[in-house]
């Protein structure tokens, strides 16, 4: 991946300093070239063991039928450890890195003078109890240290390299909203270090764009990393369930690829906090997983999120989310399949036979006499 070089006495930017050192990439390598075969060989056999299995006409017509069956298959143990495995040897692999480079990350990190937008941040914030745990398996989290936050960004660039190092997925999602006027406050909900935020202000330069998260090494992350590409957005350490703005101070809030992670009360207090927070007529866009419908993948999509350590997520995809948005207030609220670009996932949700990632692409919107 390329960045601009910096100019002789200018350090270079943050997230150039958190990249794939050279010498990593066969690491990187191997551990992608596992992934694929997890998805395409392994996920192959079981679903060739599983059709063998209910050849007799009597496929399971629910995910809770279909689970004890799924995982009696022979080859099911494999196909659970090799996702654990590439899992924590993918956060091993960021840790490794990011220890290296410790001293260069650390001064990347700090405050400059022409680091643009602002930042807020609460001493002594207090987290949600869901919140204190290490999601996705990476030791320590994301809300503990600026190298949990560094490594965070590792890892979400080597889960969808190739697809999403520069955040093309998130600029996919932006790039395609249709709303009836242009937004002048934007709300990015669960922000992170950005990946969304930095789409949405490039899409709407004009607006007032805020990126809110419970934490902070991630919101000053996203401030540098948004400094480097010249983009003035304001980071707020918030709880989403209980946010500082306004009532009716903004036109458009987003969350992309968080409520997954929250418990149902917890993603209840957040709509209703979106709602509030929105002028009628404002919009809330979500994105999501979703279940596929196919009882076999869906057991998989099940083990997905237990291996990975996501308490919440299973949960989540059984939830209505139509239907909640609607408790919280809103006038509409619709729910489509969402693909990324330059992938046949369509074609690959539709045949049983291919692994797939479900996208949800939830959209709400304020009455106008609300």
């Amino acid at each position: 991946m390329s960045h601009a070089n910096p100019t002789p006495n200018q350090p270079p930017p943050v997230d150039a300093v958190i990249d794939w050192p050279a010498d990593t990439l066969p690491a990187m390598t191997t551990i992608l070239a596992l992934r694929r075969r997890w998805f395409s060989h392994d996920y192959s056999a079981l679903r060739a063991e599983y059709e063998a299995a209910t050849s007799n006409g009597r496929a399971p017509a629910t995910q809770d039928e279909a689970e004890p069956l799924v995982q009696s298959l022979p080859s099911a143990p494999a196909f659970q450890w090799m996702h654990r495995h590439i899992q924590d040897r993918t956060w091993r692999l960021c840790e490794r890195i990011v220890e290296r480079r410790a001293d260069e990350i650390a001064a990347a990190m700090q405050p400059t003078d022409d680091d643009l937008g602002t930042l807020e941040g609460t001493e002594d914030f207090q987290y949600p109890a869901y919140y204190t745990f290490d999601y996705h398996r990476q030791d320590g989290g994301i809300w503990r240290s600026d190298a949990g936050a560094a490594i965070y960004l590792l890892g979400a660039r080597m889960i969808h390299v190739g697809r999403n190092s520069d955040f093309q997925l998130h600029d996919q999602l932006v790039d395609e909203l249709e709303l009836d006027s242009e937004p002048g406050r934007i709300v990015d909900l669960g922000c992170g270090f950005g990946k969304t935020t930095f789409s949405l202000k490039k899409r709407w330069p004009d607006a007032e764009v805020h990126g809110v998260d419970l934490a902070e090494p991630c919101l000053r992350l996203g401030r540098k990393m948004a400094s480097a590409r010249g983009l003035d957005i304001h980071w707020r350490q918030a709880d989403m369930e209980r946010l500082p703005d306004a009532d009716r101070s903004t036109d458009l809030a987003v969350i992309t690829m968080v409520l997954h992670e929250m418990p149902e009360s917890a993603i209840s207090n957040v709509l209703s906090e979106a709602y509030r927070i929105l002028r009628p007529g404002g919009r809330l866009v979500i994105l999501e997983n979703r279940l596929i419908g196919d009882p076999f993948r869906d057991t998989l999509l099940k083990w997905y999120s237990q291996l990975i350590d996501e308490p919440y997520w299973e949960a989540w995809r059984h939830l209505d989310i139509v239907a909640m948005c609607g408790a919280a207030g809103f006038e509409t609220a619709q729910q489509s399949r969402w693909y990324l670009a330059g992938t046949d996932g369509a074609a690959a949700e539709a045949d049983p036979r291919r692994w797939c990632t479900p996208w949800g692409l939830t959209q709400a919107t304020k009455g106008d006499l609300q």
